[in-house]
């Protein structure tokens, strides 16, 4: 993870709706005592779970819908994967809702590999999971997520810039490519990937940057541009605009444009992306 995929993770789980709600409500919502009885035994089965990463009884877990979303357990336990996330420790806090439909809120304590740094943190959050009837039986609502993901160790370089890929998250309308900017050379050199970068599929698809005025989709140092000391690093994320991609591919990511102090022309890299082992 980075600190920009910690707070979209947490942004889009802080919007989750009161289940059978019209309207979002914010994580600022009051919560309750929690209550006995089967909708708190589900959620508590289903943290369970996460902790012993036991993914296909999380996955079983869910509602509908969200098997929808992420197709099936691989893809779901991929997310979690592609961050090294362990869930250490989790509490059922509050509860906000009826026996019809109730939102639990859990304070959970995360751990996962820093992108960035490739060092383990930790986190704590209050994270709502959302729980509802379907088919005679309760269902976990726990949205945020990207549908698929993998960690990748991918690396290329020209002109004195490293670019190693670490992440690539897929979510429904776009695809983030969490990446490692390092400066090999003598001088500055300035990054504006948010310009004309490409990521590339080998089925000819071709997704272009997907920039929009959300910080929390779109890394705002990398929109802006950033300058790299020699020596220096930067880790951040490039959304590409897609559909849902269900079917295999293999991957590449140009970024661009590139300018070094002192030259002429801006440069470009180009990075295959293979999943990491």
């Amino acid at each position: 993870m980075t600190r920009a995929s910690v707070a979209r993770a947490l942004t889009a789980v802080a919007c989750l709706a009161a289940v059978g709600a019209s309207t979002p409500q914010p994580l600022t919502i009051s919560y309750g005592p929690v209550p006995r009885g089967a909708q708190t035994a589900t959620v508590r089965k289903y943290v369970d779970a996460l902790k012993a990463r036991d993914y296909a009884t999380a996955f079983g877990l869910l509602a509908d819908d969200e098997h929808r979303y992420f197709g099936n357990v691989a893809s779901f336990r991929s997310v979690f994967e592609a961050d090294g996330v362990t869930l250490e420790s989790a509490s059922i806090v509050g509860a906000r809702g009826d026996d019809r439909a109730r939102v639990f809120l859990v304070r959970e304590r995360i751990a996962f590999i820093d992108h960035a740094t490739d060092a383990r943190r930790r986190i704590d959050a209050s994270v709502p999971i959302g729980v509802l009837p379907e088919h005679g039986t309760l269902r976990i609502k726990d949205p945020g997520k990207p549908y698929r993901a993998f960690a990748s160790e991918s690396t290329a370089a020209a002109s004195g810039l490293r670019v190693t890929v670490k992440k690539v998250d897929f979510f429904p309308d776009r695809i983030d490519v969490i990446a490692t900017f390092q400066n090999l050379g003598d001088g500055y050199v300035t990054l504006l990937p948010y310009a004309k970068s490409v990521l590339r599929d080998d089925r000819g698809g071709v997704y272009r940057v997907f920039a929009i005025k959300d910080w929390t989709v779109t890394d705002k140092h990398l929109f802006e541009g950033v300058p790299l000391a020699p020596n220096a690093r930067y880790t951040g994320s490039i959304a590409f605009g897609a559909p849902r991609l269900d079917a295999p591919r293999r991957w590449s990511v140009t970024v661009a444009p590139a300018l070094r102090e002192g030259a002429d022309e801006p440069f470009e890299v180009t990075v295959p992306i293979a999943p990491a082992p």
